[in-house]
């Protein structure tokens, strides 16, 4: 057993598919304790910047603690102002479509904790991948 700190772990930039838009720094904390069946990263959203393209999942339940900052995430096109503390869930579906933006001048850190169901599917503006 052993402690880690994730202000101590590197973050690896995260970028659209054409790579065209940067997105967050993650660090995937289950991959360094060997989860297979739960994925757990460490994110940090600087300014301007989404955490991902709007995107639905077909199976993977997801949750996103805000540990720090003011973003704003979407779902189904309604937005809500989080703060630290706040906590969201996006269940999965074809229509649930989401994303999670930081509109301020501080960078913002979430922990995302999710399922990693094998049959899981993601779905972009009607391209499934």
């Amino acid at each position: 057993m052993k402690s880690l700190n994730v202000e101590n772990l590197e973050h690896r930039e995260l970028v659209n598919r054409t790579g065209t838009e940067k997105f967050s720094l993650s660090a995937a904390l289950s991959d360094l304790v060997g989860f297979k069946d739960v994925f757990i990263h460490h994110e940090v959203l600087p300014p301007g910047r989404r955490a991902s393209s709007s995107h639905a999942h077909s199976h993977r339940e997801e949750m996103i603690f805000v540990l720090r900052g003011t973003p704003t995430a979407f779902l189904k096109g309604k937005s809500m102002d989080l703060r630290p503390g706040d906590f969201i869930g996006f269940p999965p579906g074809s229509d649930n479509f989401r994303f999670v933006e930081n509109r301020t001048e501080q960078d913002v850190t979430l922990l995302v904790i999710a399922s990693n169901p094998k049959e899981d599917r993601v779905i972009y503006e009607g391209k499934v991948f």
